[in-house]
């Protein structure tokens, strides 16, 4: 699954879609005319064509497989999925985002690096492609403040045009989903398209740079980010997060306001600055941060945090509404059921928190997350 961080607590990165993908007028400013640029040093980057930048003896390789099966009739979608999978049929799962090059030297990978893996062979072959990305709740692992969070890639293949005029348009093309880590209690965030690829690439690079406390390579790699999406607000999040970790907090606010000011923000963004807004003990602040991200709620991921935040408060009620609509919404994902199942055994309801329980290991495909729901069933007590 893709690694995309999320930090929470301190920091906050890519897991909703509560932004719009329209872009913002020119009059809006950029986020990196706040930057601190005195405080980080500029260096070069990886380019755009080295991402995706196959071995030459690879190259061939694939492209005399490709036409030995075009001559056989199959579909160009089909053949680059058959060699995919032989290919790649060894390689681990592995946190890191890589170039295509590096996956195939490592035979390993994040499904970022084997979307870029499929997009390097696809644009070889001269095959069209898309993106979709989904996003799955995820379970927390906490490092130095930070929360990790899967969100994943998929890419489909397209089939040829089924004709050549130009008059004619397909509302859905054929082709050939690509799905290195299928998960079942996974949902829909958004369609993608080859520039988000790219834009994925460096900026999870830049945060894995951010973890290592090396915010010089962190800083460089947002820029690249920022230029192909000058105005995301989960780029804009890691900017904030960037500037905080690295001692400048004053302007780690002004991009906050930014954000809110433009109407830039994300469910990431607005966490992280309501962290820093209960921290300084702005009661004003905290309130309007809290209704936005209430407001702006539009995931199961998102929800279940709206649910989590008022059963903080003990405010039960509207906890237990938000998850019954996630659940009514997306049945099979796990954690609405673990979630009440918390509130159910704060209230002293142990029969309700079993049932709840069994459901939640029920419904998960994800070996650790069942794990942990059957270990938290194990502790109730049998009546």
């Amino acid at each position: 699954m893709t690694k995309h961080i999320t930090f929470l607590l301190f920091m906050a990165l890519i897991s909703g879609c509560s932004s719009t993908k329209d872009t913002p007028p020119e009059t809006i400013p950029l986020v990196s005319d706040l930057f601190s640029d005195d405080t980080f040093e500029q260096a070069l980057t990886i380019n755009e064509q080295e991402i995706f930048t196959l071995p030459v003896q690879e190259q061939e390789k694939f492209l005399d497989y490709f036409n030995n099966e075009l001559i056989k009739g199959i579909r160009e979608d089909k053949i680059i999925f058959n060699y995919l999978e032989q290919r790649i049929d060894l390689f681990t799962y592995d946190g890191d985002t890589l170039t295509a090059i590096e996956s195939l030297e490592r035979n390993e990978g994040n499904c970022i690096s084997l979307a870029i893996l499929t997009q390097a062979y696809a644009k070889l072959a001269q095959v069209d492609t898309t993106f979709i990305e989904v996003g799955t709740v995820p379970v927390f692992k906490k490092s130095n403040n930070t929360i990790l969070i899967s969100n994943h890639f998929r890419t489909k293949l397209l089939a040829p045009k089924a004709t050549s005029d130009p008059n004619t348009i397909e509302v859905i093309r054929a082709g050939t989903v690509v799905d290195y880590f299928p998960a079942q209690d996974s949902f829909f965030i958004d369609n993608a398209n080859y520039h988000d690829l790219v834009t994925k690439f460096y900026a999870n690079r830049a945060v894995d740079a951010l973890l290592e406390d090396n915010f010089n390579q962190s800083f460089n790699m947002l820029k690249q980010a920022l230029s192909y999406k000058p105005y995301d607000p989960e780029l804009i999040n890691i900017s904030a997060v960037l500037h905080r970790r690295s001692g400048q907090e004053s302007h780690a606010m002004k991009i906050y306001e930014y954000a809110k000011s433009y109407n830039l923000t994300s469910q990431n963004l607005l966490a992280n600055y309501l962290s820093i807004a209960k921290n300084q003990n702005n009661i004003e602040l905290v309130e309007q941060l809290e209704n936005l991200l209430d407001e702006t709620a539009l995931t199961p991921f998102d929800k279940i945090q709206v649910a989590q935040r008022s059963a903080q408060k003990g405010r039960f009620t509207k906890a237990i509404q938000a998850l019954k609509e996630v659940i009514i919404e997306t049945p099979y994902l796990p954690e609405p059921y673990f979630e009440l199942a918390r509130i159910y055994h704060s209230k002293g309801d142990i029969e309700k928190t079993d049932k709840l329980l069994a459901l939640a290991v029920e419904r998960s495909s994800d070996p650790k997350k069942r794990s942990l729901f059957q270990a938290k069933r194990n502790t109730i007590p049998k009546q």
